[in-house]
């Protein structure tokens, strides 16, 4: 297996390099030698060998340490097998640290020679293709994780009545939870998150096809008017025909009924969800009774009792999430916890929309290092959305407040688009042409640098883009999930505008300088993979 391999044999000793060599060539190996060390390294530099048998003592010049030492640095998959004349184990314990994979005494033995060469040569084989096997799965397990990214929601869902914000992680490549939203006919939504136990593949596949039974279920369904009747038939399948290793998923599934003003769900034996006042900032646990995990009991039937029903209204954000958030310890070996995630919610995150709400928590346990690596995880954080429309002049008055939300793909075809619907909703707010061209240019320019410098043309991603009046001031928002980026410059503003004429043939961040010299306040922060950045303007 090992014949035709091209071998190295350096040594002073003409003798030497006669006997070695012609032990291996009559072998069947191809051979190579030189005198001195030096003539080692010019060799190994300009051939391709697939072992180096190196004498330690070569006389003059460097020796076999300080060779093996250099080749070491330079090829380190190049094994080589130490020649030394010393008895003693400090000699074979030095070669072994500085990286060589065997050592021969002298006077050489054919057989221990031969025994030696093949073993070395069998092993390298053996570690190259573990490697190429490895390197193999890992490309395999990647493109495995893109296709379950495919698979689940965007991180951004928006319509004229929803707000979906999403963020997941996997403890390995590829991990088990599952989630989404599903809009009805009817204008209600099915969403759900579940938690497949185990890790890796196995709960990938489960989790692939556990993602797809549900919505052809939910699409099939006449009415979609029984939860439980849809969990149980969901618990006979998954019994039945998947989890066949004693595998279960634990199950938090509702309805976004609007015309209601609620939200029905069913939680089988999945963490509770939080309810955030966004007015209010407070947050609330929702305990369920629950029932069983599915894939516990084949037959066991759910029932209006397993049921819970919330009221909602505009202010509520729903926070649902699967165990890996309140599971993960700080270093103190403290879990986060049901009751962490409250008072985070309480004390250290303000906000008015669900869109950053998912990145915010896994930012503050970032900072707080926890430990979010022992689990996959999810948050899903959902709201109903106000009147988005620009509010009319009514009996010839102005309209007191405006807001707006819209998201595009990170295209440069739908910038123009979405700065002109921003120009013209603005027009018919204020009337104020200076003022419609202002938000206009700030839109066009943010986000073609989004586009350009964030995404970097790459067209499957998604920015969402939020204005609102209030208290004199109009901000505008903007979330992007491109790399991140905090401008060098930021005391420039609309009192304080950039000195273009003196830095007119530079136009690297000329846009940017742009967008501050037209606002009273620019901001830009990262939380976690989403970065949050609010423009300013008084009117």
């Amino acid at each position: 297996m090992n014949k035709g391999s091209h071998i190295l044999v350096v040594d002073d000793e003409a003798i030497s390099v006669k006997l070695i060599t012609g032990i291996l060539k009559t072998d069947g190996y191809a051979v190579d030698s030189c005198l001195t060390g030096e003539d080692a390294l010019e060799k190994v530099r300009d051939e391709r060998y697939d072992l180096v048998l190196l004498d330690v003592c070569l006389g003059r010049g460097l020796d076999g340490y300080e060779v093996c030492r250099s080749i070491q640095k330079t090829n380190s998959e190049l094994p080589i097998i130490l020649v030394t004349s010393g008895t003693d184990d400090e000699a074979i314990r030095k070669g072994f640290q500085i990286g060589s994979s065997d050592y021969i005494k002298k006077p050489i033995s054919r057989y221990e020679l031969l025994a030696r060469v093949s073993r070395t040569l069998t092993f390298k084989r053996a570690e190259k293709n573990n490697l190429q096997l490895i390197y193999d799965l890992s490309k395999d397990l990647e493109t495995a994780a893109k296709i379950q990214a495919a698979m689940l929601p965007k991180w951004i869902y928006l319509d004229e009545e929803m707000i979906f914000s999403s963020h997941y992680e996997a403890y390995e490549a590829v991990g088990g939870d599952v989630f989404d939203q599903i809009r009805l006919p009817d204008g209600r939504y099915v969403v759900y998150l579940g938690d497949i136990s185990g890790h890796g593949v196995q709960a990938a596949l489960l989790m692939t096809a556990i993602k797809s039974i549900i919505r052809i279920m939910v699409e099939t369904e006449s009415e979609l008017t029984n939860l439980p009747r849809l969990v149980t038939r969901l618990n006979h399948r998954l019994s039945n025909e998947l989890f066949i290793f004693d595998n279960y998923l634990t199950l938090l599934i509702g309805i976004i009924d609007l015309e209601k003003s609620e939200f029905r769900f069913l939680n089988a034996g999945h963490p509770p969800f939080v309810i955030i006042d966004a007015e209010s900032g407070t947050p609330r646990v929702v305990e369920s009774q629950g029932s069983l995990p599915l894939g516990w009991m084949d037959e066991h039937t759910y029932n209006d009792a397993d049921m819970g029903i919330i009221p909602m209204s505009n202010n509520d954000i729903f926070l649902l999430f699967s165990d890996g958030i309140y599971e993960c310890a700080n270093q103190d070996g403290n879990q986060f916890g049901i009751g962490g995630i409250v008072d985070v919610l309480r004390e250290k995150i303000r906000l008015d929309s669900c869109i950053s709400l998912p990145y915010r928590i896994k930012q503050y346990l970032m900072d707080n290092r926890y430990n979010l690596t022992h689990d996959d995880f999810s948050l899903l954080a959902f709201q109903r959305r106000d009147t988005q429309l620009l509010q009319k002049k009514t009996a010839g008055r102005q309209a007191e407040s405006i807001h707006f939300m819209t998201n595009l793909r990170a295209a440069l075809r739908e910038v123009s688009k979405t700065a002109q619907e921003v120009e013209n909703l603005i027009l018919n707010w204020k009337g104020d042409a200076k003022l419609a061209a202002r938000v206009e240019l700030i839109v066009d320019e943010f986000l073609n640098n989004i586009i350009k410098y964030g995404y970097n043309y790459r067209d499957d991603s998604t920015i969402v883009v939020e204005f609102f009046h209030q208290q004199g001031r109009l901000s505008i928002k903007f979330w992007d999930k491109g790399i991140e980026w905090t401008p060098e410059e930021s005391e420039y503003s609309v009192n304080n505008p950039y000195n273009f004429e003196k830095d007119v043939y530079n136009v690297d961040g000329k846009g940017v300088k742009i967008i501050m010299s037209m606002s009273n306040r620019f901001h830009r922060t990262r939380h976690d993979q989403l970065n949050e950045t609010t423009v300013d303007i008084e009117v």
